[in-house]
């Protein structure tokens, strides 16, 4: 298609309040208060996308909870081990927003749709290698981590079902990475509500077999995660014909070993980011499954997480705005910009996540009884989560920076932060205040809010250097 025919509807386009035509102003023009309004208008559809996601992972356990700890438990370890391919989806993502929102700042539409081509051929390729390989190794990998025989095996069956998502979650997370590249954050709400709503209704009908459908246990609950991630996929595909990159499945019918370096060049070390967060967990895991609390403190580090997810949505939020204004910035050569709504972003989540502390804090009990009515489980999750809250504004630091470094495609040295200190900090310091200190479960809750509070202040002096400021996509 020519470019031509697709510069007046994006002109049209752009007026929509998910993308200002001021965003290309110099320093000079645009103020303060201008920059606010902007990076809001970015920020909001995706803190509400995040919000249904974590509505949507808090039904999941408000179902698997009436199952009982053991599939709570299941249930905790096999989304950790979904996060590890999850992570593999995020960095290709990654790439594919900061080479799309840097031909977008550049007024290069036909270079945006060729990025985003190359990403879903990248995707769609990775998919298939993954699921060739994590399934006849899922047995094997809950074994490892080594939780009582019933919980296992549920894990077995979860992950049999929930790994068929994968390839529709691959092709998801890069078109939703598309659309935020050009500044378009309502359309990944869209299709997050679509998917919520079936992934809602495929665990009621199929968990506790209402209507007639067979009782699946945590089984159906695998199987509507992956049914919902295939509506989301053919979702994305649909709208994407009537937006301003339609016609990016025709671009090119192969992957070109250049566009995939250009894009794996920023992933790779993003993907080392997301696993060195995802194995750490795993090992975390692990290391509190052998605590004195057992199978109880993972069944309370997976409702703590669940609940905490709800603080993560302006972190989430904030971060893809910073991440789509810095990459649109520097492609329109205007780094001054882009280091500006970095910070606007940084202050307005970082407000919100304080907010989301004390919240957190005052309302822990609430939280918890809301999935279990153990009472020893109830317990640990409360000491989580007021433990947590504490971190919950260096958390939004690190995700929001963090964001704005990715969208510059600097995916290295906040690589290496994260290896830091997830593995040289969370994991000894939890070993040693499990066993040494003799804190057991809560001494793994202050290993991790230690470790977020460092990753917080080391995403922030990154972001200092101004090394990403020269990078090259």
């Amino acid at each position: 298609m020519p470019a031509e025919s697709t510069v007046p509807r994006e002109d049209a386009g752009a007026k929509r309040a998910t993308e200002p035509r001021e965003e290309l102003k110099t320093p000079e023009q645009e103020t303060t208060r201008a920059l606010h309004r902007v990076v809001w208008a970015l920020a909001w559809p995706s803190v509400v996308t995040n919000l249904f996601q974590t509505i949507n992972s808090i039904q999941d356990r408000f179902f698997v909870g009436h199952l009982g700890p053991d599939a709570l438990a299941a249930a905790g370890l096999g989304g950790q081990l979904m996060f590890v391919l999850f992570g593999i989806a995020m960095s290709i993502s990654i790439g594919t927003t900061a080479l799309v929102a840097r031909s977008k700042g550049a007024g290069d539409l036909p270079q945006a749709r060729m990025a985003a081509n190359q990403s879903l051929w990248l995707a769609i390729m990775s998919s298939v290698v993954c699921l060739a390989i994590a399934l006849p190794i899922r047995g094997l990998a809950v074994h490892v981590m080594r939780i009582n025989p019933s919980a296992t095996e549920m894990c077995i069956q979860y992950l049999s079902i929930t790994l068929l998502g994968i390839p529709a979650l691959f092709l998801m997370m890069v078109l939703g990475s598309t659309y935020r590249g050009i500044g378009d954050m309502v359309t990944p709400l869209k299709v997050t509500i679509a998917t919520n709503i079936v992934h809602l209704a495929g665990n009621w009908l199929l968990i506790f077999g209402n209507w007639g459908f067979p009782k699946m246990g945590l089984a159906g609950g695998g199987l509507a995660f992956a049914a919902s991630q295939y509506v989301g996929a053919a979702t994305y595909l649909i709208l994407l014909r009537r937006s301003s990159l339609r016609g990016v499945t025709r671009e090119s019918n192969s992957l070109s070993m250049e566009w995939a370096r250009r894009i794996l060049k920023i992933g790779i070390p993003a993907l080392w980011q997301n696993m060195s967060r995802i194995f750490s967990l795993l090992a975390f895991t692990s290391v509190l499954a052998r605590s004195p609390e057992s199978t109880i403190g993972v069944a309370a580090l997976t409702i703590g997480m669940t609940s905490e997810s709800i603080a993560f949505m302006p972190g989430f939020g904030f971060s893809m705005a910073a991440s789509t204004l810095t990459g649109q910035s520097l492609g329109a050569k205007n780094p001054r910009r882009a280091e500006r709504a970095a910070e606007v972003a940084m202050h307005q989540g970082v407000i919100v996540m304080v907010i989301m502390g004390i919240v957190f804090y005052v309302f822990a009990r609430p939280f918890a009884l809301l999935f279990t009515h153990d009472l020893q489980v109830v317990d640990l999750t409360v000491r989580y989560l007021q433990i947590a809250a504490v971190a919950e504004p260096f958390l939004g630091l690190g995700m929001i920076l963090t964001g704005a470094l990715n969208g510059a495609g600097y995916t290295q040295a906040p690589a290496w932060a994260s290896v830091i200190t997830m593995w040289a900090v969370r994991l000894p310091l939890a070993y040693a205040l499990i066993w040494l200190a003799h804190l057991g479960a809560v001494g793994a809750w202050w290993a991790m809010t230690t470790s977020t509070v460092l990753s917080g202040v080391a995403a922030w002096a990154l972001f200092r250097w101004g090394k990403w400021k020269q990078v090259k996509v």
